[in-house]
């Protein structure tokens, strides 16, 4: 995932899975400052584009599913 100052150059930021990434989004998402441009593999391939990480990260999380038993 990339993000950085809309300004200048952009940091790298590494996360465990692609959830990890998409929270980390969610925080971020309303800081003017910085903007999220996708989501990569290892080998920079991309995973999720910047529409759909915005989409993703703009959008409200999902509560879990209660378990009865």
């Amino acid at each position: 995932m990339l993000d950085g100052p809309q300004e200048g150059e952009n940091d790298f930021v590494e996360f465990p899975s692609i959830e990890a990434a998409i929270a980390y989004g969610r925080d971020l998402y309303g800081d003017p400052r910085c903007q999220l441009e996708g989501i990569e593999d290892p080998s920079g391939r991309l995973l999720v584009g910047f529409d759909h990480l915005n989409d993703l990260c703009s959008a409200p999380e999902s509560m879990p599913a209660r378990k009865y038993g």
